[in-house]
């Protein structure tokens, strides 16, 4: 991130140098507005998915947002709600109440979220809500609030003045706010503050001496901060709680503030113009200069000016007639043309695990800005280096455009899907499909081998089981020897004997030195010999009976032990994997029960891995817990864990209890997300 760029920062992130300074701040004044507008606040907690490493990773954030109507909807900033999953609101009185994305708007940088209220309490009272001010009436050195949860800790509220109303910010100086793919400060005019925000205070409200909302907190700039107008917030808001999304007209002209060197004293010039777009069939022109559009003229210079021709075209519904007024070559001339609906620029990331891949629809924006002949085609975003696309000859890469499979047109990320799951059909879970992909990359188009694969990667061929003796030891060093009294040249002495094993039985114990297995001396006498004892006793099968001589307080002496059959190794213990959580376990191994100090006794399942920002590890679930209950009922090994599994798809939440460093404390993993997939 550049110079200029690092001054405009969303405020999501918790910036520690701001706390103490929260402090002074975070509780409000004996203000009777503020009293009023403190309940309508909201605290949000986010679940995003992030491509990363060729799969969907989970990261938690936070925001704020503000009620606006007694059936729970509340407004927040998209870039709170962005690629999020799952949500859940903190309200004033403690209360927390999940919720569910109604539709967000990345051109305004604005969503709407709707509480869940059957989790209220019944008898519980009417929400509190605010109320929208009118943002065109601000004026520099009005007295501001701004209101929310910055650093995720509790509601709060700065006190400031407007410092700017109508705010564009210049991209030479500060740079762009991208979301999604949409430029932010082509559309939005902040209202600039000096009422300070951080980190969390995102999507909370800005208001004025009267308790109304007149605009939404959204960036900090330097030492100020902006908020989004309330006129605007308003109006958007309404149509997402209306419809789930924001209807514009796109007329298919991107345009910038009119050059200095055509002396022209208002309007903006068309940079570009989309190709079979409505304003290319119209006639218009990279160079002309727009005047006015739908008898509003250009109001402004600079990005202000631009800000304007782009909420004249947004503000307008495709299919509508929407008149132009430019100049070319100082004639001045009209340009009738019916607007076409505007579309995402980004479409949202999709995981497929049986390419290794995280992958998007191609947008219109998309394809022109890539040089793409069309829309058509899988755009690839993430890849796994160790996953099917990444190992692909010639290995697939980000920014690759999929456009077939083995021949056959691939114009979706659904088609995509369906086709895949038609290729995959009877192919084992440890088996691979190899397929020729077909991709665009720099203008040329590329075919590439790519070996699909199940997800399980798991493939593990038994060993023979050899002789075993159930004991652990170290070498007999000779300083070691001298310190003990004990005049051998190299043996093993036993630090450990594993309970319920033929060794504990046949009377082996801690301290004793192993010097011969059947008069064959055990030649450990170096630190690194600490396999010596195992190579000599892996000779025999299992079964066979070894006389051991001993060196047992001060003295030689000589015992009998039966070698068992060596332990069953963890790598080929029954193992499964959950893979909407993200983790798999296995039975537990003895090997697994002498490295964790589990008791004989012990049962369940142990964790084998937890992908990090998975939903299991978001939830704490680690590597070697041991999970000994799921939902209350008790777990011996995988199976009992796979049918508690099974059983707990039809509630909102898997509560297991597990065993970590000898103690044992719940996991509450959330299933809600995984529903919706």
């Amino acid at each position: 991130m550049n110079a200029p760029l690092r001054r405009l920062v969303p405020c999501v992130f918790l910036f520690l140098a701001s706390l103490p300074l929260l402090r002074a701040a975070s509780a409000p004044a004996a203000n009777p507005m503020l009293e009023r507008v403190f309940p309508t606040i909201v605290r949000i907690e986010a679940i995003r998915l992030l491509p990363r490493e060729g799969r969907l990773t989970k990261q938690w954030s936070g925001g704020s947002g503000v009620l606006i109507s007694k059936e729970g909807h509340l407004v927040t900033n998209c870039h709170v709600t962005e690629d999020g999953d799952f949500f859940r609101c903190h309200l004033y009185d403690g209360t927390q109440l999940e919720a569910k994305l109604i539709g967000q708007d990345a051109l305004t940088d604005l969503a709407v979220l709707q509480l869940d209220l059957s989790q209220r309490a019944k008898g519980a009272p009417p929400l509190m809500i605010a109320a929208f001010g009118d943002s065109a009436k601000l004026t520099a050195g009005e007295e501001v609030f701004a209101l929310g949860s910055p650093g995720f800790l509790s509601q709060s509220v700065t006190r400031g003045v407007v410092s700017n109303p109508s705010l564009v910010l210049p991209e030479q100086t500060v740079g762009r706010m991208l979301l999604r793919g949409e430029d932010v400060g082509l559309f939005v005019r902040w209202v600039l503050h000096d009422a300070r925000i951080f980190g969390g205070n995102s999507g909370g409200p800005l208001v004025n001496s009267r308790g109304e909302i007149i605009g939404i907190n959204e960036i900090g700039v330097v030492s100020l901060s902006g908020a989004i107008p309330s006129n605007l917030a308003k109006a958007v808001a309404a149509e997402i709680i209306a419809s789930g999304k924001v209807t514009r007209g796109w007329s298919g002209a991107t345009v910038q503030p009119r050059l200095e060197a055509d002396g022209e004293p208002m309007g903006v010039v068309v940079a570009d113009i989309a190709a079979g777009s409505p304003a290319d069939k119209a006639g218009l022109r990279p160079g002309d200069v727009v005047l006015a559009c739908d008898g509003h003229a250009i109001e402004g210079a600079e990005e202000k000016a631009v800000a304007h021709f782009n909420r004249l075209e947004a503000g307008q519904l495709p299919g509508r007639e929407f008149v132009v007024e430019f100049k070319r070559g100082g004639a001045r001339q009209t340009a009738r043309l019916i607007l076409a609906g505007r579309e995402p620029a980004r479409a949202d990331d999709v995981q497929l695990p049986t390419w290794g891949a995280i992958v998007r629809d191609l947008t219109s924006k998309l394809a022109r800005a890539e040089r793409l002949p069309d829309a058509r085609g899988v755009w690839l975003e993430n890849i796994r280096p160790a996953g099917p696309a990444g190992q692909a000859e010639p290995m697939l890469r980000r920014q690759d455009v999929l456009i077939a499979v083995d021949g056959r047109a691939v114009n979706s990320v659904e088609e995509l899907r369906a086709l895949t799951n038609e290729l995959m059909a009877g192919v084992s879970r440890t088996g691979t499909k190899p397929v020729v992909a077909s991709v665009r990359r720099d203008g040329a188009v590329l075919s590439s081998v790519v070996e699909l694969r199940a997800e399980d990667p798991r493939n593990v061929t038994p060993l023979a089981r050899k002789a075993w003796l159930g004991i652990a030891s170290q070498p007999l060093t000779p300083k070691l020897a001298t310190r003990l009294g004990i005049k051998s040249d190299g043996g093993a002495r036993v630090t450990r004997v594993y309970p319920g094993t033929k060794a504990e039985s046949a009377g082996l114990q801690v301290g004793d030195v192993i010097l011969a297995v059947d008069g064959t001396a055990v030649a450990a006498r170096r630190p690194e010999d600490t396999d010596v004892l195992a190579r000599q006793i892996r000779q025999y099968r299992s079964g066979s009976n070894a006389k051991f001589a001993l060196w047992r307080e001060g003295a030689r002496t000589e015992i009998d032990v039966v070698l068992e059959e060596q332990p069953v190794p963890p790598a080929e213990m029954p193992w499964w994997q959950e893979p909407d959580l993200e983790f798999s376990v296995r039975d537990i191994a003895f090997e697994d029960r002498v490295r964790l100090q589990l008791p004989p006794a012990a049962r369940g399942a142990l964790v084998e891995s937890a992908l990090p920002a998975g939903w299991a590890a978001l939830a704490g679930l680690r590597a070697d817990d041991v999970i000994e209950q799921a939902s209350g009922a008790p777990i011996t090994g995988i199976d009992d864990l796979k049918r508690a599994r099974t059983t707990a798809d039809n509630k909102a939440w898997w509560v297991l209890l597990v065993r970590r460093r000898g103690q044992t404390h719940f996991v509450e993993i959330n299933l809600k997300p995984t529903k919706s997939k």
